[in-house]
């Protein structure tokens, strides 16, 4: 694989990258954003079909059955591993498996660990790992704890070039329901009225277009070290009220009156349960809201890369602008 100087712009490389969880919000996206500069890709996938795109080549593959993965393997020099059962599950009876009361954490550690062992074995140099702002040992949230387990898993395996970046709450528009959008618009379904939990911190959610840039730049670029580990926010902090407000104006229910404070805090969960649909659609607000908006200034300093990642090109209330635009033409 070509690579290039630290600081320099990006050399595009032929090597076949491979994504796991190609049908998700980001992998859609990155695959997209490869398919668009011509690169070779593999988008590894389970349960749901990737879209068909150019040099994008779908295989399945359960990474729970480390005798699937050699053949996706084969030749890959680099991959993005995307992949995650139950994404932004904050409480632990949110992540059981059935009737055995398995944490489905623990599944996404096992899929990570046979993925690190076909990596070895097939030679592969380098990992990419999307983490979350906010991973720790000592989290609230399960789901932030075990992102941190992934990390150290991968930092302590034998793969030569290991990147973690930590990611603010990606967002999109409506067309892709990200699931940051989806439950907010979950609040939003009753007449006239919907609630607003309390935050203090400020959100700074990031584009799942600039996060896949910033993977695509991650891809070729070459490493100071063989393991990073880089942060990434979107380019603005906003309120939760205002990321309320935004969001109700884009979806045409600017004229709805926010609830907030303790009524609004005490009806969110209310709201979230009163919904049309039995089948749960995707993480309560409360879960989202666990994910970290600052990078740690320790991290800053101490990963030369990370004044190297490209700006964030995209605002939040842009892209809820422009999804009004569509919605009235």
């Amino acid at each position: 694989m070509t690579r290039k100087t630290p600081g320099s712009a990006p050399v595009k490389s032929a090597a076949t990258v491979l994504v796991s969880g190609s049908a998700g919000f980001v992998g859609r996206h990155l695959l997209r954003r490869l398919s668009e500069k011509n690169r070779a890709s593999i988008g590894l996938y389970h349960a749901h079909l990737p879209e068909p795109m150019a040099h994008a080549l779908p295989v399945f593959g359960d990474l729970l059955r480390v005798e699937h993965l050699p053949p996706a393997l084969d030749g890959i020099e680099t991959v993005v591993h995307l992949a995650w059962n139950q994404s932004f599950r904050s409480r632990i009876e949110d992540a059981l498996w059935g009737a055995e009361e398995t944490v489905l954490a623990s599944r996404n550690l096992e899929m990570l660990k046979n993925l690190i062992q076909a990596m070895r074995e097939a030679g592969t140099q380098r990992i990419i790992f999307v983490s979350a702002l906010g991973a720790s040992r000592h989290a609230e949230s399960l789901y932030l704890q075990e992102k941190y387990q992934a990390e150290l898993m991968i930092l302590n395996s034998e793969i030569p070039e290991k990147i973690i970046l930590r990611s603010a709450l990606a967002f999109g528009d409506l067309k892709y329901k990200d699931r940051l959008v989806t439950a907010i618009e979950r609040l939003m379904r009753f007449p006239w009225v919907y609630p607003v939990p309390r935050s203090k911190e400020k959100l700074a959610p990031l584009h799942v277009n600039d996060l896949s840039e910033i993977l695509l730049r991650l891809i070729d670029m070459a490493l100071p070290e063989p393991a990073q580990i880089l942060e990434v926010t979107g380019q603005q902090e906003l309120a939760l009220e205002e990321v309320f407000r935004i969001v109700s104006q884009g979806i045409g229910k600017g004229t709805h009156i926010p609830l907030k404070g303790f009524l609004g805090e005490a009806l969110t969960p209310l709201f979230e349960r009163l919904r049309k649909d039995t089948t749960p659609s995707g993480p309560h607000i409360r879960d989202l809201l666990t994910i970290g908006n600052r990078r740690d200034t320790a991290t800053i300093i101490n990963s030369p890369l990370q004044q190297t990642l490209p700006p964030g090109a995209y605002r939040f209330q842009d892209a809820m602008q422009q999804t009004e635009q569509r919605l009235l033409q």
